[in-house]
């Protein structure tokens, strides 16, 4: 994948994260596919620093994956602790973190 097709690649999930207006959650879960799948197509041409977060994202991702993929609740982001809200925060942090990426890809290729 080139990097255009890859900043392309972001975009495109970072518009379905602003059109979804439903829990961050279940956003992040459903989305999971494409950012995983993503994950093994990232272009060379990415710079060290990009690289790394975008490594690190993936892996976070990776991490609160449900035990069972038709289940959410499942996933360690829907902890009962703190009314679920601990989940919520991680899910809302680690789009945040990929929104901040995409603009930086995106600034790469202005």
């Amino acid at each position: 994948m080139t990097l255009p097709e890859f900043q392309n690649s972001l975009s495109t999930l970072v518009m379905q994260f602003q059109v979804s207006n439903y829990d961050a959650r279940h956003l992040l879960l459903d989305r999971s596919d494409q950012i995983l799948e993503l994950a093994e197509q990232t272009p060379a041409g990415l710079p060290e620093r990009l690289l790394t977060e975008w490594q690190s994202i993936c892996a976070e991702v990776k991490s609160v994956q449900p035990e069972y993929k038709s289940h959410h609740k499942t996933s360690i982001l829907f902890d009962r602790q703190g009314m679920g809200q601990p989940g919520v925060q991680k899910a809302k942090t680690l789009i945040t973190r990929i929104v901040a990426l995409t603009r930086s890809v995106e600034r790469l290729e202005s």
